[in-house]
């Protein structure tokens, strides 16, 4: 026995930590074990050995539950251990304890006897740990649950326990609910042959419905799992209990007591439940690393549905891609339709921290095509969807390629790291939708998200591929970043799109974030290169930056955000749609909708309270200079969209631009932007221009004002025959420097130049011509055709409005006084008001002219005794002879009485208060 535990231990160290060729593990093995399987005596196990074969028989029964213990138990390689229940009929479960303290070495074959009708599922319970070897597999109808667990738990209390021998004086029939892992549960590891790409290794075959590895780490090194239409869970945690669901699932009872565990696959390891419907993969832990080319995969079949692959950690996963050139060139974690009619399995991830680097996928695909090894022929698979890639965490991060060549060609892929739903060939075929939700998300040097319809032209195949891609939702709370290239120039980017040889409609693009930056290569994109549509892209966001565009190596389209009807494409183009507080586009950043194929370009809708767009872009891989731009173009004969902009303040300067545009024969759009003010600086233009077709218009409407400077332009211009396109201003004021040369032109070399009008509340800077000068014009003019009209409308008040001319005699003051006035005492006459009084009493009173009585009209509530009526004389007017300033501040003109008779029934007092 010690001499077993020593070696046990010994070859456990020297497996998990180095790498061994298969013969010398073996000598290693053989060398050490003088027994495997010993019964402690504890319940009615009988173990017989025949060489390298154990047969186990007896144990304790109760109702269909079978209980046996054991001081050890291993196998050896290419050994078998036996459960036999020729004689112990109608059994479901067989419970398998071990405590001897030593570490279980599976490296052989475990099998339960006779199969029977029902199934019959495997709990091997050794809190020392379990080792799994190159030759360990398993033939098991039911479930086989290997952990690291002190004791299962029963419905009715009873514990079959692993630390205590005692045998209980009665088992139990219940069902199984929980499995124990107390604070020393030890490790699961599995040790299996060299291989440098997972393909090329002969798989461990864990032939079970579920396949459970429950104890405090789960360590795959060198292994290949295979239980194909079965479900896997990896679980790794102590000081809790696992709940079990009817011995197919697990689930976790007591999280907040739960240690979680690390779980890695390493050195090419792999897990595969790939089957007609693909069984469910469930992973839990603290952490989850895949690295050295390792992979976890589920591929549906023929008309079948996919369980799919469900990881939850609590701090990270890591998908660390390949190390090796001769690893699978995107290893990681995916689900796949492998026949006709069949629905890939969905994959959940939900941790804190997601990281997929070194050309890693986490993917859901269908390859298009499946290879009958009897005929050597391929057929196509159809009427397939991919599995739908859910990702709930807090930080994300999509970076770096793969960075080796092809082995087999020696030609440099350098594929990008991805969260991809991909369909590559074939008819009807689906690719599932992409959602993340984090506070930030980064996709780095090249790292993609992306939902595709990619056609393949193989011999003997339809070379069209035919179906949808799926839509993509990005929710990021804080951020989302997206910069950089791989080294192969594969611009790293979100994407939808429809490639060359394929036909159908690609996915919509919406993205909820609170800054987003999209740089130095990065892009979001949605593109057709075959034939259908392209997708929508939606923006919602705080602070948006686009710039330092690339030129993609595989599309050969510009980076930025955009939406693409690329050349020979056939279909039309989808819009932009972005809503910020603030929009910088520089550094030659491009926002653009195009087309340059058969089909209409999208439009770009903004609704933005800051926009500033600004420079020039470094030289692109084919030299050209990019100015910074906002653009709904096309070059064919159908019609280009609109830009329409809906601002507080937009700048367009150093040579930027915002245009609408149409270079081959087809209509161009219009760009339509409302803001409160619009400022042009240094080059900064708002173009339309068209070449064989109608004329692109610009309509400009700004509360505030539009102000032109250092050369910048408002401009329309058709070439050929085309007629210009109008230009219409609505602004309060419109501004430029005389000598700077900013104009608003609607121009045309054959055709008639388009209208200008301009309604406004002051122009300056601006003057009319028939031609542009070196100054700042405007003009509406045509090479060799007819000018356009500018028609000008000045609005609200004039700069003279409200002047009299003087006239040139000095005015008699005799006729601007009335005479017949009778006085009346305490009366007066107050001019005040806006307006004033009237320039001669012959003049209308306006009703704009407002009269107020400034008396204290206190003095009229008094009630005093009426006074006795006596007959005077009544006063005269008289013309004032000097003014004083009362103690109001007022000034008052004033004059001597004298008598004299009005014929009037007014009397009035010279009294005139200003």
């Amino acid at each position: 026995m010690k001499q077993l535990s020593v070696c046990l231990d010994f070859v456990t160290r020297i497996s998990t930590g180095i790498m061994l060729l298969p013969s010398v593990f073996i000598l290693l093995w053989n060398g050490c074990a003088s027994a495997q399987i010993a019964p402690d005596g504890s319940f009615q196990t009988n173990v017989t050995q025949d060489g390298n074969q154990f047969t186990i028989t007896h144990g304790s029964q109760a109702g269909s539950n079978l209980f046996h213990s054991f001081s050890q138990f291993s196998i050896l390689t290419n050994g078998l251990a036996k459960f036999d229940l020729t004689n112990t009929t109608n059994i479901t479960t067989i419970f398998s304890r071990v405590t001897g303290g030593n570490i279980s070495h599976i490296d052989g074959k475990i099998q339960i006897i006779p199969a029977g009708s029902n199934a019959v599922s495997l709990f091997l319970l050794n809190p020392s740990g379990i080792v799994f070897g190159s030759q360990a597999s398993l033939n098991i109808s039911g479930s086989f649950v290997a952990t690291t667990a002190d004791s299962i738990r029963f419905a009715d209390g009873f514990k079959f326990d692993a630390t205590q021998t005692t045998t209980p004086p009665l088992l139990t029939m219940s069902v199984p609910v929980g499995l124990q892992l107390g604070s020393n549960a030890g490790t699961i590891r599995t040790q299996g042959t060299p291989a440098f790409n997972f393909l090329a290794r002969t798989p461990q075959n864990f032939q079970a419905q579920t396949v459970a590895l429950v104890g405090s780490e789960i360590d795959m090194n060198q292994s290949s799992i295979n239980n194909p239409d079965g479900r896997v869970e990896l679980w790794a945690l102590r000081n809790a209990e696992v709940g079990l669901n009817n011995q197919t699932g697990l689930q976790l009872i007591s999280p907040a007591t739960a240690d979680w565990g690390l779980i890695s696959l390493r050195q090419a390891s792999y897990i595969d439940t790939s089957g007609v419907n693909g069984g469910a993969i469930n992973i839990r832990g603290r952490g989850l690393t895949l690295k050295e080319g390792s992979g976890i995969t589920s591929a549906t079949g023929a008309f079948g549905q996919g369980q799919g692959i469900t990881v939850k950690t609590t701090e990270f996963i890591d998908l660390l891609g390949v190390s090796d050139p001769q690893n699978y060139d995107t290893p990681g974690l995916f689900t796949t339709v492998s026949g006709s009619g069949a629905k890939a399995g969905d994959i959940t991830i939900e941790t804190e921290s997601l990281r997929i680097q070194n050309g890693a996928w986490l993917q859901s695909i269908n390859n298009g095509f499946a290879f009958d090894s009897s005929t050597f022929t391929a057929a196509p698979i159809n009427d397939t969807t991919t599995g739908n890639i859910t990702v709930l965490a807090k930080d994300v991060e999509v970076s770096g390629y793969n960075p080796f060549p092809n082995p087999f060609t020696g030609v440099a892929n350098f594929r990008p790291s991805a969260i991809t739903t991909l369909v590559n060939s074939g008819k009807r075929n689906n690719s599932g939708t992409i959602t993340i939700e984090a506070n930030q998300v980064r996709l780095l040097n090249g790292g993609r998200i992306s939902a595709s319809i990619i056609g393949f032209p193989f011999a003997g195949l339809d070379s069209i591929t035919v179906g949808n891609s799926g839509d993509i939702f990005i929710q990021a709370r804080e951020s989302l970043e997206i910069n950089g290239t791989t080294a192969g120039g594969l611009t790293g980017a979100i994407t939808s799109s429809i490639q060359a040889f394929a036909q159908g409609e690609a996915g919509n693009i919406t993205i909820n974030t609170g800054n987003l930056r999209v740089t130095d290569g990065g892009a979001i994109a949605s593109e057709l290169s075959g034939t259908g549509n392209a997708g929508n892209i939606a923006i919602q966001a705080q602070n948006v930056e686009v710039s330092k565009p690339k030129l993609d190596s595989f599309s050969n389209t510009v980076s930025g955000i955009t939406v693409a009807v690329n050349k020979n494409a056939v279909g039309n183009g989808g819009n932009i749609s972005l809503q910020a507080e603030r929009l910088r586009v520089f550094q030659g950043g491009q926002i653009t909708s195009s087309s340059l194929g058969q089909g209409s370009a999208g439009s770009v809708n903004l609704r933005v309270n800051d926009i500033d767009v600004q420079g020039f872009s470094e030289p692109l891989r084919d030299g050209r200079i990019l100015p910074s731009s906002i653009t709904a173009s096309a070059a064919n004969n159908f019609t280009a969209r609109s830009v329409n902009i809906n601002a507080s303040q937009l700048s367009v300067r150093d040579g930027a631009e915002i245009t609408v545009s149409n270079l081959g024969s087809g209509d161009a759009g219009n760009l339509n932007i409302n803001a409160s003010q619009i400022f042009l600086d240094n080059g900064g233009s708002l173009r339309a221009e068209v070449n064989g077709g109608s004329r692109g218009n610009i309509r400009l409407n700004a509360s505030d004002f539009v102000l032109l400077r250092n050369g910048s332009s408002i401009v329309t211009n058709a070439r050929g025959t085309s007629t210009g396109g109008n230009i219409n201003i609505s602004a309060e004021s419109i501004i430029a420097v005389p000598a700077e040369n900013s104009d608003i032109a609607a121009n045309a070399v054959l055709g008639q130049g388009g209208n200008i009008q301009i309604t406004t509340q002051g122009l300056l800077g601006l003057q009319f011509g028939d031609q542009p000068t070196p100054d700042s014009d405007i003009t509406a003019s045509s090479q060799f055709g007819l000018s356009g009209t500018v028609q000008v409308n000045t609005v609200g008040v004039a700069p003279n409005a409200g002047l009299v001319e003087l006239p040139a005699n000095v005015t008699d003051p005799s006729k601007q006084i009335a005479s017949g006035c009778t006085d009346t005492s305490g009366s007066s006459f107050v001019a005040t008001g806006r307006g004033g009084i009237p320039q001669n009493p012959t003049q209308e009173i306006r009703s704009d002219r407002p009269w107020s009585d400034i008396r204290n009209i206190s003095a009229f509530h008094k009630i005093q005794p009426a006074p006795a009526q006596t007959s005077q004389s009544p006063k005269t007017l008289v013309s004032a002879t000097s003014w004083r300033r009362n103690a109001q501040g007022k000034v008052e003109l004033i004059a001597n009485n004298y008598s004299h008779q009005m014929q009037a029934s007014l009397t009035c007092t010279a009294v005139n208060q200003i």
